[in-house]
């Protein structure tokens, strides 16, 4: 069976940290460049397989965000307020008898 570039540069990648070389030396007893030593010595360092992480994929619901126009905007002093249909009017009047100050 044939090697996998993977297993050449595991084999060429040892024998440079045993060497005790140079990157630029080694390199050049090898015929290789020092950018492919690099890019191989990188490449050894991360995760061997991206199919390996732990990522997965999701499902998720995208909803249309609600319209501008739907609300209504009631301003108290410097409180701003987004009034939407269904809200509780109770709420609302002790909302704003909060904001205004009394006389």
């Amino acid at each position: 069976m044939e090697e996998t570039l993977q297993e050449i540069w595991t084999k060429r990648i040892a024998a440079y940290q045993e060497s005790g070389q140079t990157m630029k030396t080694w390199c050049a007893g090898q015929n290789l460049t020092v950018h492919q030593l690099k890019y191989w010595l990188y490449k050894a360092q991360r995760p061997h397989s991206r199919a390996a992480s732990s990522a997965t994929f999701r499902a998720v619901a995208v909803t249309a965000p609600e319209p501008e126009n739907d609300r209504l905007w009631i301003q108290v002093g410097s409180a701003r307020i987004a009034v939407r249909p269904g809200f509780d009017p109770h709420l609302l009047r002790d909302v704003v008898a909060a904001l205004v100050p009394e006389c």
